[in-house]
């Protein structure tokens, strides 16, 4: 258990590092990137990929499956069924990435000009793109069994460290491309190239790590085939609603507004997207945990440890919203071009919502991790529905305001009633604990950061980068103060003893 805990920790730590990477190069790319491509290109680029995200759905919940049972065998040592599972998924794989090749193609080829796209120049470099894009996505199924394999190995310390370097490479190349003025097909290439390299490196790790495993079709086997689709429909279902709720934006807007709609909005989505997945980071190397937990029979270890990351994340996502809300006005002024203002309001919109549905984010690695993520299929159905009834009304009569409102009601109600009560039940918590859990925790970041924010911005208002750093600095001083007591008395001695060394 405790060997256990210090890898689980590594796997946090490292993907945060990995989120904070991305964080910052975000914030250096976007605005350099839109400034060259202009809000239409860009809203053609954002298109082409979030089209390409529709075919993820030939996933069919596997790479969940995949964590899932290798974590599991992994807490038996049982490298027979551990290598039946990366090589029948291997098998599976091959055929969907074959798919969304040929899938990115026809799309290109016959659906793509249904976009509002005015100039058909620009249209033919976005099929071209979305057909480079498609090769990305079926190399990267290709290779998934094995480089998601290190997941379920609680290594993704190693994982994270290699997307990191992905992710500095990928932008310093496009960088380059876009200084000596190559266009968004060249931007896609460079994109297929630097994923595919990792990946191989990826597999060269995962056999010096653990050389029992076996890389191939020699162990296809279809009884765990159908373990695997039996835990995956549901999975699969919730991969569908998932695309419709994270996924839809850009494309509604592309298709009832236009390109040029779709591109401001996106760099509003894309922050708060960012600040997901600094949870969301966080759940994937707990789900191997809490499988691997569960395999063992620790049911109340699972317990405790849900309350504890949801007391924790709860007080990070309400600081941040508090952030957004705050500073995304004067933020948008200063990192973009003015065409791309509206997106501040698209930000300000996502944060409130996202405060109450962030932090169960790790309740939704509990329900992967112990085969009761039919539950999260149930909400999610609503929340997709809902969203798409909302957009429908709403972006013919507000534009991106009114899509950003389509995304974060149905998120706001249904994170503080339904999604509580839901999962209290399934892991035999009441749900005033968890809901008292959150509450306590969120309201400790407001009342530790606001007063500062609002005194913080009449003295240094955030008119240019120095006085914007330097409020973000003076705010961080009672956030880590807050943060301090929300953290258990156990976790309070090991930051004592670390700032003691």
């Amino acid at each position: 258990m405790v060997l256990l805990k210090e890898q689980l920790m590594r796997n946090i730590w490292s993907s945060w590092a990995g989120y904070a990477v991305r964080i910052v190069i975000s914030f250096l790319f976007v605005p350099f990137i839109t400034s060259v491509l202009g809000d239409a290109r860009y809203g053609v680029w954002v298109i082409a990929f979030q089209t390409i995200n529709y075919f993820m759905l030939l996933d069919l919940g596997l790479e969940k499956a995949l964590v899932r049972f290798v974590s599991k065998h992994l807490g038996k040592n049982d490298f027979l069924r551990i290598n039946r599972t990366l090589n029948t998924t291997f098998g599976l794989y091959l055929i969907a990435g074959s798919i969304i090749i040929v899938g990115a193609w026809l799309t290109a080829t016959f659906l793509f000009d249904y976009f509002q796209i005015g100039d058909p120049a620009l249209a033919a470099e976005g099929k071209s793109v979305l057909i480079i894009i498609g090769l990305f996505s079926g190399f990267r199924f290709y290779l998934l069994p094995f480089t998601a394999g290190l997941v379920g190995f609680q290594r993704s310390d190693v994982s994270n460290a290699l997307h990191m370097i992905e992710e500095i490479v990928r932008a310093a190349v496009l960088v380059w491309l876009l200084l000596n003025g190559y266009g968004m097909v060249a931007l896609a290439l460079a994109i297929l190239i630097v994923s595919v390299a990792r990946q191989l490196v990826a597999i060269i790790f995962l056999k010096r790590l653990h050389p029992q495993t076996a890389l191939g079709l020699s162990h296809f086997d279809k009884p765990t085939a159908k373990e695997l689709f039996t835990y995956s429909r549901i999975t699969f279902g919730i991969t569908v609603a998932w695309l419709v709720i994270f996924n839809t934006d850009t494309v509604l807007l592309g298709l009832l507004s236009s390109a040029a709609l779709a591109g401001v909005y996106a760099p509003g989505a894309q922050l708060l997207l960012h600040l997901r997945n600094a949870v969301n980071v966080v759940a994937t190397p707990l789900t191997a945990a809490i499988s691997q937990l569960e395999a063992e029979g620790k049911h109340e270890a699972i317990q405790r440890l849900y309350l504890k990351g949801l007391r924790y994340t709860s007080y990070l996502s309400f600081f941040m919203a508090v952030g957004v809300i705050l500073y995304a006005r004067p933020f948008v002024a200063l990192w973009l071009e003015p065409e791309f203002a509206e997106a501040a309001e698209v930000m300000r919109i996502l944060a409130v919502s996202g405060a109450f549905f962030i932090p169960q984010i790790i309740g939704n690695a509990v329900l992967f991790a112990t085969d009761r993520h039919g539950l999260l299929l149930r909400v999610l159905v609503l929340e997709a529905a809902l969203k798409i009834i909302l957009s429908l009304i709403l972006i013919q009569k507000y534009g991106l305001i009114g899509m950003a409102f389509a995304a974060a009601v149905p998120q706001l109600l249904l994170y503080v009633s339904l999604y509580p009560v839901m999962l209290g039940r399934a892991l035999n918590i009441s749900t005033a604990t968890i809901m008292l859990t959150s509450l306590r925790s969120g309201l400790m970041a407001m009342f530790a950061t606001l007063p500062v924010v609002v005194i913080v911005r009449q003295l240094l208002p955030p008119t240019n980068w120095p006085w914007f750093f330097a409020n973000l600095a003076i705010v961080l001083v009672p956030a880590a103060a807050g943060a301090y007591f929300v953290l258990e008395p156990a976790d309070r001695a090991r930051v004592r003893a670390f700032l003691n060394r």
